[in-house]
């Protein structure tokens, strides 16, 4: 790694971008509500209202009734009876009273018309509340909703996590990420020709705040420069590539003479966004200050993409790799089992091992297994184990989580 290596990736107009973002200061910030929950929940009413300042009519509501129907293919309706309905019609509020059966609730956001109800239960950094009893509020307030409905009109039940891993009591919710969310909707609004430049503003701004950390944890709730990061990665993958692996390596990088270290200590921040916006091992960063938002096979499994057993195949160095979904003793948390050339599992010291977390990691211990069984020089390092994974039916595992 040299200086004038790097001098070109960090003087790339790209990169400065990067650092530009980062370093701008948003109105949520500004204010101290990065992550405060009714604020969240105040934008998204706002981000939905058809009739709302953002000026862009249905548009966003559209996404997330298409973003719930991708997510529950049995969810009973099409793209055709979206495009029916009247989207326009539907209005929206925070904190709706759903007090029922002499329990005080108040919903989130709310949004009805005569064809449609929507319930969305919004939680940014807490866990759904059973307020002491054997019943999660989501069940609470779909007894409300089943009982006030009007006759025909349709009932749909989100959950909006900033954590991917966090699922609710009531099964009859579809769990929508932030990620999901900027990904399918804000993404999509930000960049329609049509959105007035002080929404769009707005809408920079909320983009902003969502790539700042939960309070009480080291994950951003989405990743929000994800094709710029993509873009400069593709350019400089090599330099990025030296730059991660000497930070990794690094006892210490203040105390470093490697200009790789030097240069990583200094911008940390823009190196740690690519990190995570192109590696999919659902790791850590270099220096395991930030962690990527994941889909865990356990949550798989719950949406029903993966089924206990299901065989998955990987090809490098023209050799085949097999490995398979395998469930827990509980017959809950799921995870991603390696197996031999008999498409058996490893045993050592008479124990199954082989059992991982990450399709990634998982495929490049395989590989490296073989190649130092079979006199292979070179080890692999990194793996985007979400697309090297195929399983029979021809889906990545990247597939199935953008299909469930």
């Amino acid at each position: 790694m040299t200086c004038k290596q790097l001098e070109a990736l960090i003087t790339d107009a790209r990169f400065q971008e990067l650092k530009f973002r980062q370093e701008r200061t948003n109105v949520f910030t500004i204010v101290g509500q990065t992550h405060t929950e009714h604020w969240h929940s105040s934008f998204l009413s706002w981000l939905l209202d058809a009739h709302s300042s953002l000026r862009l009519g249905h548009f966003p509501l559209a996404r997330l009734l298409n973003l719930y129907m991708i997510k529950k293919p049995d969810c009973g309706f099409t793209l055709r009876d979206i495009y029916a309905w009247d989207l326009d019609a539907v209005r929206f509020c925070t904190e709706k009273d759903a007090s029922c059966q002499g329990k005080k609730r108040s919903i989130d956001v709310f949004g009805e018309s005569d064809e449609l109800m929507l319930v969305i239960e919004n939680k940014v950094n807490a866990r759904e509340n059973f307020n002491n009893s054997g019943q999660g509020q989501t069940i609470d307030y779909y007894h409300y909703a089943e009982s006030v409905k009007k006759p025909g009109q349709r009932t749909l039940y989100f959950f909006i996590t900033a954590d991917q891993k966090q699922t609710c009591y009531a099964d009859m919710y579809v769990q929508i990420s932030y990620q999901e969310m900027f990904d399918s909707i804000l993404s999509r609004c930000m960049a329609h020709p049509q959105v007035p430049e002080d929404s769009r503003y707005l809408l920079e701004q909320y983009a902003a705040n969502l790539r700042e950390t939960v309070r009480g944890s080291n994950t951003p709730m989405a990743l929000v420069n994800v094709n710029l990061c993509k873009s400069i990665y593709d350019d400089y993958a090599e330099i990025l590539d030296g730059v991660f692996q000497a930070a990794q390596e690094a006892d210490s990088l203040r105390d470093s003479s490697d200009p790789a270290c030097m240069a990583y200590d200094h911008y940390r921040d823009i190196f740690d966004e690519i990190f995570l916006s192109v590696d999919e091992r659902y790791g850590r960063t270099p220096k395991a200050r930030l962690q990527r938002q994941s889909v865990s096979f356990t949550e798989l499994y719950r949406r029903g993409a993966v089924t206990d057993g299901m065989i998955f195949r990987m090809t490098c160095d023209g050799e085949v790799y097999q490995a398979r979904t395998v469930l827990a003793d509980d017959r809950c948390s799921c995870y991603f089992q390696v197996l031999d050339e008999q498409g058996k599992p490893f045993v050592k010291n008479g124990q199954i091992v082989g059992i991982y977390e990450n399709p990634s990691q998982a495929g490049v211990d395989v590989i490296n297994l073989r190649r130092e069984r079979k006199g292979i020089p070179g080890r692999v390092k990194t793996l985007r184990g979400t697309t090297a994974w195929i399983n029979d039916a021809g889906l990545g595992i990247k597939d199935l989580i953008d299909r469930y």
